[in-house]
């Protein structure tokens, strides 16, 4: 169902220097909050995910009528930021954000709100990690399930829209592995439908949780997220209470490609390639 009034809007967070309460990971201060995230081999590790995993499937939407706002803080050293606007030049619905350092709820609802479509019946908000990705037709997907959410919506004014199934990239050292996935309310193609006015954002809402604060429908017939899951990661990846599919080993790359537009062969060469170079930096 095509609807203009329905406004794909999303949020990616790259090494944005939130507040102290921001992270599960703990500092002290907000200069060892820099150090640790602008640690040079931490960055090389994070464009890499976000050139790699999260790009291409953004860039190959099937529906381009989307906005993703990437945030980042207004002190990233120059080089990581030129890069990252490199990457992201010939996606135009990728837009680039920067901010100083503050509470980071109130930072995120305030970019989410200013770019919110005033006139629009409902905005579809979701949020996606720097090294996670949606499929090629995700926003095509929230599209075609305007049928189901909307009578939901006109009576309770939010719901949530879930794809749980997807697959988690682990990197470990020079090795890489896929675990196929079904899942319940993860972040990754998580979709939250909320008024324009309303004051909250998707990043009010514990995606774990989303579940006791709204109605949620749940689909997970078609593979619509990757998991990434490596050692710069906030918060780590645990299985408990998922389910699992099938997919042989050899089906992936061709999967990947069709899905995400990923080339996993090759981002399993470049990952261990990074992995040596960034031993031999630091050794």
């Amino acid at each position: 169902m095509d609807d203009p009034r329905v406004q794909v809007l999303g949020l990616c967070r790259f090494s944005y220097p939130a507040a102290l309460e921001g992270f599960q990971t703990r500092h002290e201060t907000m200069e060892e909050r820099r150090a640790a995230l602008y640690d040079p081999a931490r960055m090389e590790t994070r464009l890499f995910w976000f050139e790699h995993i999260a790009l291409p499937g953004l860039r190959a939407q099937t529906r381009d009528d989307f906005t993703l706002l990437l945030l980042m803080g207004d002190d990233m050293p120059g080089q990581y930021h030129d890069r990252l606007m490199a990457m992201i030049a010939d996606v135009s619905q990728i837009r680039p954000v920067t901010r100083p350092t503050g509470p980071h709820r109130q930072v995120y609802r305030e970019i989410l709100h200013e770019a919110r479509d005033s006139q629009a019946e409902m905005v579809a908000e979701f949020r996606l990690d720097d090294d996670d990705a949606v499929a090629v037709d995700y926003v095509q997907m929230i599209r075609r399930s305007l049928g189901q959410v909307r009578p939901m919506f006109r009576q309770k004014g939010r719901v949530a829209l879930d794809q749980g199934k997807g697959v988690v990239v682990t990197a470990k050292g020079e090795a890489v592995t896929l675990t196929p996935l079904l899942t319940h309310c993860w972040a990754a193609a998580l979709t939250v439908f909320l008024k324009p006015g309303d004051d909250a954002c998707v990043m009010d809402f514990p995606h774990q949780k989303v579940w006791q604060r709204m109605p949620l429908v749940s689909h997970t017939d078609r593979l619509m997220f990757l998991r990434g899951a490596h050692e710069t990661n906030d918060s780590k990846v645990g299985f408990a209470g998922t389910g699992r599919y099938k997919v042989a080993p050899e089906a992936y790359p061709d999967l990947l490609q069709r899905r995400f537009a990923v080339d996993i062969d090759a981002f399993r060469t470049g990952w261990a390639s990074l992995m040596r170079r960034l031993e031999e930096a630091g050794g």
